[in-house]
């Protein structure tokens, strides 16, 4: 009897333990449910691929540069770009002075006379066909000798200058520079060149160009001269020196002419003439 007590009591005790709920699983008054981790979905960074630099293109300059000077006059070189100057090519210049009070700046604008610039002028260089003319359309790399001042732009047939037969200022600093139109149209602008005419020549043996001559009427020592057996007076002389040869050699040689004459004229030495 005693043992089925002890049997019947075990029961009932473990069946209260299966038909109640644990102790552990009732959540106590006041605190929150433990909450499982939640774990990110790794999100993958863009792969961002550098830009490469660009290349800047290859410069198709122009070039100038000192070749030669005289008192009244300056020659320099004109070298193209790898692609040439086919168009021919275009020179400026100034006196030092004027580049100097503007702020070592060119002119904005290119006119001749310059109100911002007294001195500034300019030459044109261009392709020509003709027979006996020189054609200033550059190949890749062509070098060409100029020479601003005095008669060489007045009488060549393939050059426009609005101060052509001018000389230069002698014992005086110019500043020059080059443009140009290259193959594929871009202009192309040379570095600004800096150099000097030579000492100014005085004394009754100094000798002038015809340019000189032709913008000086006042100083002509006589009034005629005497070309082959004709004799020309001042007025005609001059007629002929305002007629630009445009490759003509009769006409340069007559301008050439004329400029010696009146040189002896004026005392400078026949040998040096």
């Amino acid at each position: 009897m005693k043992t089925n007590s002890i049997i019947l009591l075990t029961m009932l005790t473990l069946g209260g333990f299966v038909t109640s709920q644990p102790a552990f699983s009732t959540p106590r008054p006041g605190r929150p449910l433990p909450m499982p981790a939640i774990r990110s979905t790794p999100v993958p960074r863009p792969v961002v691929t550098p830009t490469p630099a660009p290349v800047p293109p290859a410069v198709d300059s122009i070039a100038i540069s000192y070749e030669t000077s005289a008192a009244s006059n300056i020659a320099l070189d004109v070298t193209a770009g790898p692609t040439g100057a086919p168009g021919g090519f275009t020179i400026q210049w100034m006196t030092l002075a004027d580049y100097v009070a503007l702020g070592n700046q060119w002119p904005v604008t290119s006119e001749v006379p310059n109100g911002a610039a007294p001195s500034f002028c300019k030459a044109h260089f261009v392709p020509s066909a003709s027979s006996g003319c020189t054609s200033y359309s550059l190949r890749s790399g062509q070098r060409v000798t100029i020479t601003i001042g005095d008669d060489n732009l007045y009488d060549s047939c393939a050059v426009s200058s609005p101060c052509s037969g001018a000389p230069l200022l002698c014992n005086t600093a110019y500043v020059f520079r080059a443009s140009a139109l290259d193959a594929a149209g871009q202009l192309r602008v040379s570095d600004t060149m800096t150099c000097a005419t030579l000492p100014c020549v005085g004394g009754s043996s100094c000798t002038y160009s015809q340019g000189y001559w032709r913008n000086h009427p006042n100083a002509w020592p006589v009034t005629s001269l005497t070309l082959g057996t004709v004799t020309y007076q001042a007025a005609e002389l001059m007629a002929i020196l305002d007629d630009p040869a445009r490759g003509n050699g009769l006409v340069i040689l007559t301008h050439q002419l004329i400029a010696a004459k009146l040189n002896i004229a004026n005392g400078a030495d026949p040998s040096a003439v």
